[in-house]
């Protein structure tokens, strides 16, 4: 399966008085990996968002095996795991450059939407939808 990996510096404000990352910054960096990850294979958030879709999220899991510290670089490697027609599921797995012990591991699910909330099928918007199968066929196993 193929992955796109993003990298991110640990910022002191991204830490305790431990120097540690707090666990809610993990989600911060999944969003940013996603967000760029997108970006790479075409599909930026911009995009979805001027033909009025929205990709909230509707599930989230972080596994937390080792502790990220102040000043570390992070790869925050992204896959799509499953795209269907009206959610996307995405798999994360963040760890230290060279070493591929994960320190997290984390999956994301997220709706296909309008501003309001209401459901909406991909395969409404061609165009978008040939992009996204694109990227789903690059990052992951399956799409329906």
């Amino acid at each position: 399966m193929a992955e796109h990996c993003t990298t991110i510096r640990v910022r002191y404000a991204d830490t305790d008085a431990g120097g540690v990352v707090y666990h809610a910054n993990y989600i911060v960096w999944l969003e940013a990996a996603r967000t760029e990850c997108l970006r790479a294979h075409d599909v930026p958030y911009t995009e979805l968002q001027a033909v009025g879709v929205h990709l909230p999220v509707v599930d989230l899991g972080v596994r937390y095996r080792r502790p990220a510290l102040y000043d570390q670089l992070i790869e925050v490697w992204v896959s799509i795991v499953e795209l269907g027609r009206a959610r996307v599921h995405f798999a994360y797995r963040l760890q230290l450059p060279g070493d591929s012990r994960p320190l997290a591991t984390a999956h994301t699910v997220h709706a296909v939407t309008d501003a309001q909330g209401r459901v909406l099928r991909l395969d409404r918007y061609p165009a978008l939808w040939t992009k996204i199968r694109a990227a789903a066929a690059a990052l992951g196993p399956s799409s329906e």
